[in-house]
């Protein structure tokens, strides 16, 4: 097929150069793609660091106005850059490629491609002065001209070296002309000339190119006949159409942003982070010079070429783009000016966006090379619709901020859209994506680490990086021998753990969007932090009332681990926020483990669908974005499944005691974590034995036995310090309110509201999470039945928590958290009974697989919504406290969230009613309207009320969690008048809530 859209595609030119003689052979230089790819990757970066060192200078000593000017200019002269690099230096190369020097055509060649490009230099420097003019002075679109039209003229030198393969050279003259701008830059800010000036620059820069052997000037004729040939014509503007297209895809954000929103801090900041974020273009840019004359050269292995070609861009661009993506703010904002910190946090999308165009760059310019320009076309075609609409979509709904995102969303589409369209062409490397893919797990496995080292540790992230790219470019430039076969090694140890590395890193991604300001501050995780907080300097988990019972010890030791390890210290807030990364993590993992465990009792195809469902499920993002209890204890419940469902290879083959101690301790220390889990563990455990013969009896004394030994240790320890009594009181009060006896929290409680009004209020946030947690009890009731084992045993678990979480919910204390268990089980058995009915109903098939895949769709948009939704009233309005709030105000919190974000802060208290508020001298209260409303907290919802009449809000945040979270000025004569009048007589007790 490939070959036959080869043929199809190319055509016959009339006297080309396919029908010259004295075409020269350079096969051999094809074993050398990936080190010259990646020496003109290096050198890319050091021109983009350069050039990136010019903008910094021009950011700092610029007016924002002057540089949004000057950023927008700079990047019309990179499109007219790539675009006379499309126009002349690759029809060039492939002339002087296949044609030897001194030959006829080659003359030919030369003087056709500087003819060429002093027209298209003439009407670049009338477009892009004219394009400058909207939104710029007459004096740099003037500036803009000149520099095109200077940067069109030089392109020739590039094209004949390329075609040489002398792509050494080509990296020093790029080098070099970057180097002239820079030191021209400094002479712009010691003469003050201001952008005008700066943008000479790249006139003055074009310099460089000019210096080449003299057997280019020997080979450059005065022959305008040439340019009545038009087969050169014809190829030279399919060329120059498709990568001018590119080119313009890979600017345009940076040029419409400063069009858009001119002048704003905000559009400088978009743009300088933009240029850092294209680092994977680089990287593209070199692949591109290397792959065109070498797909172009007579008897070229196409297939050996293309596969060193992606194996080179895969390796360097994606670790480009983990580096960049997962960068520190604190070193980021290193080179970034202070003024434009604020678009620190687009780094990653924008880093996204850099890949999308690398990958559009590279897979077009290999379809020049095979000449499959319809293909080309059309993939480009729909790149515009995608990169335009994403970024059309992304400026309406939130501004710059939406633009970076939509410039993520679209890049990426249009790259997929063109691998797609480019699949039967590429096939003729016989997948050479192959290699590629194999080393996407380490990048996978990067980020993660990257990304973790980065929000606690700066300089290790630094450290891991500089260490990782380092060893990627060794290995490209063969100084690791003995590498690759530690690689293959490698390889083939981690190659059935290598989608498990990629679910993770996607779902990690996932979790990252909104951590730390899409997910609202709960009181719970604030406990939490402080009790590990107290475990960390080696004390039992206790809070400021005495030891903490109510919960097992787990999960702080965790937290307490994490604090050591990484220093973790300040504030409450920040410290929650950093700790909610475990939390991320490990949710993440549960979704890796999940993948696994389906995969082990299915297929790789539910499995994956599995993980999606893991991974966007807007509930199971919620807890996993939290720094909740049940996380981590889901985590080590599912790793324990793993291990002990493990097939054995020989039916009658001894299941080993290590694996089973280690499933036991795994499952117990998700009990540890939290004691309700002891329903998923030791319940199914134990049910096995009878139901089916599902776990032999053998095995389940061993994992129960082993289980039962972190949690027995705990026990032993609150006996040893005598505290055994406070123990068994704490858990008899949680018993009894977990069972309804008691009933003063959750949905179930006087004055909630009720668990069926709070399901339809959520439904358009949480509907698919609601249909899950309906259907965990049936679906696994029917996997109860299944005749696969491990099935059954799932199916147990499952059915323990759909039980007891429809108990909670009818009758006892559900409160939201809890359901994070039965959710994930939900997902799980869901996946197997869809399988589990295919195998027994195949006729089905389609209609099930249809729903499913409807189902999870629904899921995935409810989870992008829920990660994207800012809720982040109390973060927020404990930044404007600490900007603005007066050292002398008094404030009053209206629930147990607030008194612990601000428990550190004199000025805050709980003074919820008028009365208080005036006996204490207090004159703010900070209230959330949902929460108040619905009868929850300190505030009876009549004081809400009065302060809509009477108070003036001077802070307002508004989330899907807590409402309105407001902070109220109230005047004294008004207080005055709602204290006689007692407003407000708080609706419960003050204190701590644990």
């Amino acid at each position: 097929m490939a070959d036959t859209l080869l043929q199809t595609d190319q055509e016959t030119k009339p006297g080309g150069v396919e029908s010259l003689p004295g075409r020269r052979n350079k096969v051999g230089e094809n074993s050398k793609v990936g080190e010259n790819s990646v020496f003109l990757a290096m050198s890319a970066g050091v021109v983009g660091a350069v050039s990136y060192a010019c903008s910094l200078l021009m950011a700092n000593m610029l007016p924002t106005i002057d540089y949004t000017h000057f950023a927008s200019a700079a990047m019309l002269m990179g499109i007219v850059g790539i675009v006379a690099s499309a126009l002349v230096p690759l029809p060039l190369s492939h002339v002087v490629a296949v044609n030897p020097e001194g030959s006829e055509e080659r003359k030919d060649g030369l003087a056709f491609s500087v003819f060429v490009s002093c027209l298209a230099g003439a009407a670049a420097a009338v477009v892009t002065g004219m394009v400058t003019l909207a939104f710029a002075t007459p004096a740099l679109a003037g500036a803009v001209a000149l520099g095109s039209l200077a940067i069109f003229i030089v392109t020739a030198p590039s094209g004949w070296l390329q075609g040489e393969l002398r792509f050494t050279w080509v990296a020093l003259t790029n080098i070099g002309e970057v180097v002239l701008r820079l030191g021209f830059s400094v002479l712009v800010i010691f003469l003050a000339w201001g952008a005008g000036g700066a943008v000479l620059g790249f006139a003055v820069g074009s310099v460089a190119p000019l210096a080449v052997p003299l057997s280019f000037y020997r080979d450059l004729h005065w022959r305008p006949r040439v340019l009545l040939d038009k087969w050169r014509w014809a190829e030279t503007i399919e060329i120059a159409s498709v990568l001018c297209v590119v080119s313009v895809l890979v600017g345009l954000d940076v040029v419409v942003v400063g069009f858009l929103d001119e002048g704003s801090s905000a559009a400088a900041g978009f743009q300088a982070l933009a240029s850092v974020a294209k680092g994977p273009v680089y990287v593209a840019a070199g692949t591109a010079l290397v792959v065109f004359p070498l797909l172009r050269t007579p008897g070229a292995d196409v297939r050996k070429i293309l596969g060193a070609a992606f194996t080179s861009f895969g390796q360097l661009a994606v670790v480009a783009f983990v580096i960049i993506a997962t960068a520190p703010h604190a070193l980021a904002g290193l080179i970034v000016p202070q003024k434009y910190h604020g678009s620190l946090e687009l780094l990653p999308w924008l880093a996204v966006a850099g890949l999308g165009y690398a990958v559009l760059m590279v897979l077009s310019t290999i379809l020049l090379a095979v000449r499959a320009y319809r293909r080309c076309q059309v993939g480009l075609a729909v790149a515009c619709l995608l990169v335009v609409g994403g970024l059309w979509a992304g400026w309406c709904l939130n501004a710059v901020a939406g633009m970076a995102v939509g410039s993520a969303a679209g890049s990426v589409l249009a790259s997929v859209v063109l691998a797609l369209i480019a699949r039967p062409v590429l096939a003729a490397a016989k997948r050479p994506g192959g290699v590629a893919w194999r080393w996407f797990a380490y990048p996978a496995g990067l980020a993660v680490v990257l990304g973790v080292a980065s929000q606690f540790q700066p300089l290790l992230w630094l450290l891991l990086a500089s260490g990782a790219g380092s060893a990627i470019l060794a290995h490209q430039r063969g100084l690791l021998p003995g590498w690759s076969k530690v690689a293959r090694r490698v390889q083939r140890l981690t190659g059935i753990w290598m989608p498990f590395f990629a679910v993770v890193a996607g779902a990690f991604c996932v979790r990252a969007l909104g951590l730390e300001r899409g997910f609202e501050l709960w009181v719970d995780e604030l406990l939490y932090v402080r009790l590990g907080e107290s475990v960390s300097t080696g004390h039992f988990p206790t809070l400021p009332d005495g030891p903490f019972f109510l919960h097992p010890p787990g999960y702080f030791i965790l937290e307490a681990g994490i604090i050591r390890l990484f220093n973790v210290s300040g504030e409450i807030v920040d410290v929650v926020l950093h700790l909610r990364w475990l939390n991320a993590a490990l949710g993440a993992l549960t979704v890796g483990l999940g993948f696994l465990l389906v995969k082990r009792l299915t297929s790789a195809a539910p499995a994956w669908l599995c993980a999606v469902l893991l991974a966007f499920e807007p509930f199971i993002l919620r807890n996993n974005s939290h720094a909740f209890l049940e996380t981590s204890a889901m985590a080590a419940v599912l790793a324990g499944f793993l291990i002990l469902l493990r097939t054995p290879k020989r039916a009658k083959e001894a299941v080993p005691f290590l694996r089973l101690a280690v499933a036991g301790l795994l499952l117990g220390y998700g009990v540890l974590c939290k004691d309700f889990f002891i329903i998923c563990t030791f319940v199914p455990v134990l049910v096995a034995v009878l139901w089916k013969q599902t776990l032999p009896w053998r095995k389940a004394a061993v994992v129960a036995a082993v289980a039962a030994i972190p949690y027995a240790a705990y026990l032993a320890v609150v006996a040893l310090r005598g505290q055994m009594p406070d123990w068994v009181w704490a858990k008899s009060n949680g018993l009894l309110r977990m069972s309804g006896v008691e009933k003063n929290t959750g949905f179930t409680a006087e004055g909630s509201p009720s668990i069926v009004s709070r399901l339809i209020e959520q439904s358009g946030h949480f509907g698919t999470s609601y249909i899950l947690l309906a259907l965990c009890p049936v679906v696994s009731l029917l996997l109860c039945f299944s005749l696969h084992a491990g099935r059954r045993f799932v199916g147990l678990a499952g059915l323990a928590l759909g039980v007891a979480g429809a108990y909670s919910a009818i009758f006892g204390t559900f409160e939201e958290q809890y359901g994070y268990g039965v959710m994930v089980a939900g997902v799980l058995c869901s996946v197997l009974a869809v399988v589990e009915l295919i195998e027994r109903y195949p006729k089905g098939r389609r209609a099930l697989a249809a729903m499913s895949i409807c189902f999870i769709a629904l899921a995935v948009l409810l989870g992008v919504r829920t990660a994207l939704t800012v809720d982040n009233g109390f973060a927020s309005a404990r930044q404007w406290v600490t900007a603005n709030l007066p050292a002398d105000a008094r404030v009053s919190v209206t629930n147990s969230t607030g008194e612990l974000v601000f428990r550190d802060d004199a000025r805050f208290g709980i003074w919820p009613s008028a009365p208080l508020m005036k006996e204490h001298g207090v004159n703010y209260i900070l209230t959330q309207s949902l929460p108040i409303s619905q009868g929850y907290g300190y505030a009876n919802p009549t004081m809400l009320a009065w302060l809509k009449e009477h108070a003036t809000p001077v802070f307002t945040s508004e989330g899907p969690t807590n409402g309105d979270t407001t902070l109220w000025f109230v005047r004294e004569a008004d207080l005055d008048v709602a204290a006689s009048a007692n407003i407000g007589f708080p609706s419960k007790d003050h204190g701590t809530e644990r």
